[in-house]
């Protein structure tokens, strides 16, 4: 379910702090049930937050499409159903020792967690909203 952003929305997003754009990602992705990566040809990109390697991740293509620039200017945004995160990803980061940088923007990598953390943020959020 593709929900397109305003310009007023993306403003909005971009001004928030790490943590609440933690929280917003939280509730989008449990509202749209989707998960944007950034992906070229070797698979999906990692950004380095301190000690930790993390794949970046936005609820929004907008958001993960402004990345697409520089020396990530090949890379494509994918969308990942919710689901398939949940049983596929988050074990398979775990297994590589990744972390997640949630909604990074120009002055850092966001809210870092691990994979357990978030998914349990997001069944969370989806079972109070069931």
């Amino acid at each position: 379910m593709e929900y397109q952003l305003s310009t007023e929305e993306l403003g909005r997003i971009l001004a928030l702090d790490a943590e609440q754009r933690y929280d917003y990602f939280v509730q989008a992705v449990a509202d749209l049930e989707e998960i944007w990566i950034l992906t070229d040809e070797e698979g999906f990109v990692l950004v380095s937050a301190e000690d930790d390697r993390c794949i970046p991740v936005w609820p929004h293509a907008e958001l993960a499409e402004q990345w697409i620039e520089g020396e990530w200017q090949h890379c494509t945004a994918k969308s990942i159903d919710v689901a398939t995160w949940l049983d596929k990803w988050t074990s398979g980061l775990n297994g590589d020792e990744l972390a997640i940088a949630v909604l990074p923007d120009a002055d850092g990598p966001g809210v870092v967690v691990t994979p357990d953390e978030l998914a349990e943020t997001l069944i969370d959020e989806m079972s109070d909203d069931a």
